[in-house]
């Protein structure tokens, strides 16, 4: 049997609530909707860290990020860990990445100074095709286009440093990045890609994230009028890192019309998308690729959007940072179209090495999904799901805050989510269906009704009549953090067991 390609699609900073495969009545996206035709729609898929780089290193190992000791977004996969298209590659795939990066190092050296491990999971060791691009619209391979430096250059010059910058950009869409990925990804899959090997193929987009901005027609396509909001959080009863983040975002100062017109760029944004990965769609058609290609979409974490009086990520954990779109199609997929079955991005490496009938390495923590997409009937999914944020140290309080942005387009200061001061403080959250328990290393907890209060806003921590709920999360918690203690290195030291001394002794 000939091993499946494999396409990942990554946007970056895209909540699941986006799509209208997930309820938005204001987003086409008739791409994507194709794709769940023919796959499967995971209706509760979560990152496990709600930031780029930490959410990224941990779906490429299969490891959580306090295994990796990877605890911020300036940090980058430890060479020495395994990833996914290291496993690939050794198994004969072709491996490219065409778009984001932010998870590899480009070199070993920054890591392990004066010892560089033997097979180090580097950029450039792991992919054998590398184009990359960056947040605005620099691709590799037309960075020195004229039109699409002045696209760059007007985004980063108008919609970067203010919390809520934003604007249409007037460049042709055919000079913006989005177009100028989906260029290099249908050259790579007609004219670069070895026909005698399976591919696996990283096609991560920069986009929605920050500069919110995008030319025409997409700026102009969803009318901000029709574009669902969130209810208004008071954020009474929140942890202090919630106000913390009102402040810093000046989000205090924002009207419902300005976060209604970045919410309707943020879905234009996504509907360039949309229809690039329609023609990338079509061309695998054309090249007779569909049918043996596990195609799987995703995001690296959500964005607020204004939901509880924030914009962006930040170092907390409501589901609009945390729960992202996945949708997957493999061959011969004939089950159900959409699952309510709990999964986290830590899944995807064992479930495509699972899949292109590739070695699970022993140090991996996540579970493969593939026996779902089989139809395995013994398949048993996730109770609950985990979350983590934060780096050691106590959070910014309110009390701290001298200097702050006066308005959301006050370019003077840098947004506040980039600012390593905004990670500090540890988290971890345990959501099942029904509940969500978050607690701080300070202290904090929330906690959560998701059948009564779907929005979160509600916390009920210290609600004496869910005490009991309280208790059996915090112990599930508990467990399973001893559970997924690391596992690496094995032990090989002792050689004695009950098994070989019954071996030993002929004993029944």
């Amino acid at each position: 049997m000939n091993k499946p390609n494999l396409l990942l699609i990554q946007t970056d900073q895209q909540t699941a609530e986006t799509l209208s495969l997930y309820g938005n009545p204001a987003l086409a996206t008739p791409a994507l909707e194709a794709l769940a035709q023919r796959g499967v729609v995971f209706e509760q898929a979560f990152c496990n860290y709600p930031a780029c780089s930490p959410s990224r290193s941990s779906m490429f190992t299969g490891r959580y990020c306090s295994t990796l000791n990877l605890h911020a977004n300036h940090m980058l996969i430890n060479p020495a860990e395994t990833t996914l298209p290291q496993v690939l590659k050794r198994c004969g795939y072709q491996t490219a990445i065409i778009g984001k990066n932010h998870a590899f190092m480009n070199q070993a050296e920054s890591y392990y100074p004066g010892g560089v491990p033997e097979q180090p999971s580097t950029l450039r060791e792991v992919f054998d095709y590398v184009r990359l691009a960056d947040h605005g619209h620099m691709v590799d391979g037309y960075r020195d286009d004229p039109g699409a430096r002045a696209a760059h250059e007007w985004a980063v010059k108008h919609c970067w440093s203010s919390p809520l910058g934003h604007g249409i950009n007037p460049a042709p869409a055919e000079k913006c990045g989005t177009f100028l990925l989906g260029e290099t990804m249908l050259d790579y899959l007609e004219n670069v890609r070895d026909e005698s090997k399976p591919f696996f193929t990283w096609l991560s987009f920069p986009d929605p994230h920050t500069p919110y901005q995008t030319p025409e027609p997409y700026a102009s396509m969803i009318d901000p009028a029709d574009v669902p909001m969130p209810p208004v959080d008071t954020l009474e009863g929140k942890p202090e890192r919630v106000k913390v983040a009102h402040l810093m975002d000046a989000m205090d100062t924002a009207d419902e019309a300005l976060i209604r017109r970045i919410r309707a760029i943020h879905y234009g944004m996504i509907r360039f998308i949309d229809d690039i990965l329609a023609k990338i769609f079509a061309k695998m058609d054309e090249l007779g690729l569909t049918a043996n290609t596990v195609i799987m979409f995703t995001s690296d974490h959500g964005d607020s959007m204004g939901a509880h009086g924030v914009i962006q990520k930040h170092n907390f954990f409501y589901d609009s940072f945390n729960h992202v779109p996945l949708i997957m199609s493999a061959p011969g997929y004939s089950g159900p179209k959409r699952t309510a079955h709990p999964v986290e991005l830590i899944d995807i490496m064992p479930t495509l090495l699972e899949l292109a009938g590739a070695p699970v390495p022993p140090g991996c923590q996540g579970r493969s999904v593939a026996p779902f997409l089989q139809g395995d009937p013994s398949y048993i999914p996730r109770e609950f799901v985990v979350i983590e944020s934060g780096e050691h140290g106590t959070p910014v309080k309110v009390s701290d805050i001298t200097l702050r942005p006066e308005h959301p387009l006050d370019e003077r200061y840098f947004v506040w989510c980039a600012y390593a001061d905004a990670w500090i403080g540890k988290g971890k959250a345990i959501r099942t269906n029904d509940w969500k328990l978050c607690v701080y290393a300070n202290g904090e907890g929330e906690l959560y009704d998701l059948k009564q209060d779907p929005h979160e806003l509600r916390n009920r921590f210290d609600d004496p009549a869910c005490a009991g709920v309280r208790t059996d999360l915090e112990r599930k918690l508990l467990q399973w953090t001893m559970d997924k203690e690391d596992r690496l290195p094995l032990n090989h030291t002792v050689k004695i067991s009950m098994q070989s001394m019954r071996e030993k002794y002929h004993c029944s």
